[in-house]
Parts: C-alpha cells; sequence; structure tokens
C-alpha cells in the first residue's frame, strides 16, 4: 500500500514539474503564437520638381519638401531640379514628378492651352496653394552707369534659361520697353552661368523672376557692385495691362548689397501644382501641413512669408485647388461651399 502511495506522489510530482516546464515554454515561446505586432506605415515616397539652385525655387522647394518629412511620418519627399515652370508642368503631365512649382502666369497658359502651351493644355493642373510671389528683378553692374531697364538697348542680358518662367516675364518686360532680340542681345543663361559672365565681363545684365531675395542674385551683388535697375510707370502700367497673371510689387530697400531705394517691378504667384488624379486624402494633408506650417516655412525662407497673409495661400489662384486641398480650406472655414 505505502508503495502504491509513493507512486502515486511520484507520478503527481513528474506531472506538476511537467506542467511547469510547459508554463515556461509557453511563457518563452508564447505557446506558439505570433504576438501581433501594428503594421509599420507603408512610406509613400513622393518628388516636388523646383528648378535651378540658383533661384527660389529650389530653396522653396527644399523648405516645402522638409516640412512634409517631419510632419507626415508616412511620406518621404524628395526634390528635383528643372529648367523650372514649364518643365514642370511637362513632368506632372507625364508622371514623372508628383508635384511642381509653377509660375501662375504659366500655370494659366498650361490650364487654358495658351501661349506656349497652345493646342497642348494640361486641363488636369492643379493647385494645392500658393507659396510665394516672385518678382521681376534685373541687375546690373554701377560701372555700366545705367538706372533703367530700357537703357539695356543694344547690351548683352541674360533672360533665363530657355523657356522658364524668367525667360517668359523677361520678354514680355523687354517687350514692353521697346526691347527684342533685333536690337539687344538676349541669351538663354540662368542666374549661375549668367552670373559667371557677368562678373567676368561677358555680360551686361542679369534678370531673375523668383521669390526675393534671389540667391544667385545676392551673391552677384556681394562680390560686384550693381545697381537693381527700374520701369517707369507708363512701362509697367503697360507690362500689366496685358499681362493679367501679373501683379505690381516691390524690391525693398537693402534686398540686394548696395540698394538703397526701393524698386517698382511686376511679379506673379508661385504656386504648388499636383495633378487632379491625386488622392483627395493626400492632396489634403498636404494642405493642410502647408497652413499649419507658414511660421516655420518663413523660417526656412524668406519669400515664403507672404503664406502668413490673409488669403494668399489659396485664394485669387490661377489655376482650380485640387478637390483634397479644397475640402481642406473649406473644413477650416477659409473657403465657403
Amino acid at each position: 500500500m505505502k508503495k502504491d502511495t509513493r507512486d502515486r506522489q511520484r507520478i503527481i510530482l513528474r506531472q506538476l514539474v511537467l506542467a511547469g516546464l510547459l508554463t515556461s515554454v509557453c511563457l518563452l515561446s508564447g505557446c506558439g503564437l505570433t504576438v501581433q505586432k501594428e503594421p509599420s506605415p507603408e512610406i509613400r515616397v513622393l518628388t516636388i520638381g523646383t528648378a535651378d539652385s540658383g533661384g527660389t525655387m529650389y530653396p522653396v522647394g527644399r523648405a516645402v519638401a522638409g516640412v512634409l518629412n517631419e510632419n507626415v511620418p508616412d511620406l518621404k519627399i524628395n526634390t528635383s531640379a528643372s529648367s523650372g515652370s514649364a518643365a514642370n508642368v511637362e513632368s506632372l503631365r507625364d508622371g514623372q514628378i508628383d508635384m511642381g512649382l509653377v509660375s501662375g502666369d504659366v500655370a494659366w497658359c498650361a490650364w487654358r492651352g495658351e501661349g506656349e502651351f497652345q493646342g497642348n493644355s494640361m486641363e488636369n493642373l492643379r493647385a494645392i496653394g500658393a507659396l510665394y510671389v516672385s518678382l521681376s528683378n534685373w541687375i546690373a553692374p554701377e560701372s555700366l552707369g545705367i538706372e533703367y531697364v530700357h537703357e539695356l538697348l543694344g547690351k548683352r542680358v541674360a533672360v533665363g534659361p530657355e523657356d522658364s518662367t524668367s525667360e517668359l516675364s523677361a520678354r514680355v518686360a523687354l517687350s514692353a520697353v521697346g526691347l527684342t532680340a533685333n536690337n539687344t542681345t538676349l541669351e538663354n543663361q540662368g542666374l549661375g552661368s549668367g552670373g559667371v559672365a557677368l562678373l567676368n565681363g561677358d555680360l551686361d545684365a542679369l534678370q531673375g523672376f523668383a521669390g526675393i531675395p534671389v540667391k544667385g542674385l545676392s551673391d552677384l551683388a556681394e562680390q560686384k557692385p550693381c545697381r537693381v535697375l527700374r520701369f517707369t510707370d507708363e512701362e509697367l502700367d503697360a507690362i500689366l495691362g496685358k499681362n493679367k497673371q501679373y501683379v505690381r510689387g516691390v524690391i525693398p530697400a537693402g534686398t540686394y548689397a548696395g540698394q538703397t531705394e526701393d524698386v517698382e517691378t511686376f511679379g506673379v504667384k508661385c504656386l504648388l501644382c499636383v495633378d487632379a488624379d491625386m488622392d483627395d486624402d493626400l492632396a489634403g494633408t498636404i494642405a493642410r501641413v502647408l497652413w499649419e506650417s507658414t511660421g516655420e516655412l518663413a523660417e526656412r525662407h524668406a519669400a515664403l512669408s507672404a503664406m502668413s497673409e490673409d488669403n494668399f495661400l489659396y485664394s485669387d489662384l490661377p489655376v482650380p485647388l485640387h478637390p483634397g486641398a479644397a475640402q481642406f480650406y473649406r473644413s477650416e472655414g477659409l473657403l465657403s461651399e
């Protein structure tokens, strides 16, 4: 009887030990169950088309990419340099980029199929919002002894890369003051190569159509005494009268080294554009981040301070807002239904 009792006790003990071991294994291994973790969000990579590094579009594009990367964890935004607005429209059309910085005058022509986009409109072009105002900046060496743009008659002038917004605005301005390729040497050079050529004496003037201060022109004015050239009131009236997308603007004194007075000029809003096929939620997210980050964007580039002005971001745009962006602005009470 005692033997049977001891046997039963040993069996019970072995069962308890085995149960304990199984419990330990279960605790260590999860009994074969996999602990479910929250799936990592899928990273979506987008590209912003900008322009050459000497102007405003490139640093502005980097600033926009920076705030989006920092505020939307599942987005990775890259920047891509181009020749400017027209090239960015075509890259949006072809799906080579997801967003593009486009000057308002070029956006207007592209959407309506006018000007250089005659017969080749991009009806799907939409805006997320306006970022800054591009102004027409003309700089010449002080040694040239001139004050007005029309005094460049017969001189060598860089108007910007071919088919860029800079070239378009330069030719509009020069035509209004009586300068053409027949009486003045107009060269397709950007701010980088144009600045070097002017320093070397191979150019007499350089035009930049961008948010101020234009880095390439600032660098130039630091290296060589220069003057910001003016338009007469009549010339500005002529430019604005023929180009409804342009507005009056001012280059404040002190924008460039040696500039002691304000200079009146003309300009146009620069937009962040996308294709109408972009997902509404994504477009709304981008609009939200821009609207919430206006202060930070202004710190990253002075030209972006315009975004903090009432209604600047989402009103008086030359092309329609993307539906997703418009819905966000309406949800904040910024746009009426």
